[in-house]
């Protein structure tokens, strides 16, 4: 009878892998270069080339091709640098869970929010609190891709965004909650108001906050406005960041887009007024929330998402 060897079975890569290891490849995958890696590290480059080299024997795999031009990631090594990323943005936030369970809270929910899509996050906290669901929110502000990396990479929870056709959201589930349309507001006591009725030619005779070049909101209204026959109206100032445009508006005869939820909100509380012109035939994006798919149960995020849900069931609906 032959022989037969038997490879003795390695323990779990979860036993043998370090986790300076996991933060090497975090950082490769972060600047795509040994040498910056090494310096966001603190270490000198060959020690960072001998870890690498360590991380690979203990996978039992290339993870990076090297070259005169620097390194660049195998199949493998990409898909180790996104789990190791996701991983070191977990445990990262396992401080702030200690902190607020100390403080007698259920849990953190940290939440990215794309501009103008955070007009419900005040009705969701509220809802909780009826609920006597004890839950903090973090908030942070950004571009949907930005926030959506961070999601990708565990450094946040869920994302509140607009649906965008060119985004990747494969990684991601997706919860749609509401559509909201364009609205027109102003300072409640602008002089477009003094008029019985306002045309397009007296919103195109004052200067506009608008979204920056190339946004997608942007590139749809110049076009709607082109086959309206009209220009597109004098900038004052490019920005998605609400807050900053409606002191804007305090200060100057502006006019401002806002998605109607939001505008209906700032106009109950006296902050602006509406102007009455439709935008028949431009659609925002929907308003969703992404999730990533391989999430561990959390219970925190579960009672955020059912305060959110409940709210735009009970207010948009």
């Amino acid at each position: 009878m032959a022989d037969r060897s038997i490879s003795p079975q390695l323990p779990p890569l979860s036993r043998r892998i370090r986790l300076r290891h996991l933060e090497l490849l975090a950082a490769l995958g972060e600047h795509g270069s040994l040498k910056h890696a090494a310096e966001m590290m603190g270490m000198s480059q060959p020690a960072a080339s001998k870890l690498l080299l360590e991380a690979e024997s203990l996978v039992g795999a290339t993870l990076y091709e090297r070259s005169n031009r620097g390194v660049l990631p195998t199949a493998a090594g990409a898909a180790l640098v996104q789990r190791a990323q996701r991983f070191l943005g977990l445990v990262d936030g396992l401080g702030e869970e200690v902190q607020v369970a100390q403080q007698g809270a259920k849990g953190r929910v940290r939440v990215g929010v794309s501009p103008a899509c955070g007009a419900v996050i005040p009705g969701a906290l509220a809802a909780m609190r009826v609920a006597a669901q004890d839950v903090v929110l973090r908030i942070e502000e950004g571009s949907s891709a930005s926030l959506l990396e961070r999601l990708r990479d565990g450094r946040l929870d869920c994302v509140l965004g607009r649906v965008l056709d060119s985004q990747d959201l494969e990684d991601f589930d997706t919860l749609h909650l509401y559509n909201e349309s364009i609205v027109m507001v102003a300072e409640p006591q602008h002089p477009i108001f003094s008029k019985p009725t306002v045309d397009w030619e007296d919103a195109l005779s004052y200067e506009w906050v608008l979204p920056p070049q190339g946004a997608p909101l942007r590139r749809t209204l110049a076009f709607w406005l082109a086959r309206q026959g009209f220009q597109e109206p004098r900038c004052l100032l490019e920005s998605t960041l609400t807050l900053a445009n409606l002191a804007v508006l305090r200060e100057n005869q502006a006019l401002v887009l806002l998605g109607s939820i939001s505008a209906r909100q700032f106009s109950e509380q006296g902050v602006v007024r509406v102007v009455p012109l439709p935008f028949d035939g431009i659609a925002l994006p929907s308003v969703s929330l992404f999730l990533p798919q391989d999430d561990y149960a959390h219970e925190p995020v579960d009672i955020f998402i059912r305060a959110l849900e409940q709210h735009v069931r009970e207010t948009l609906a």
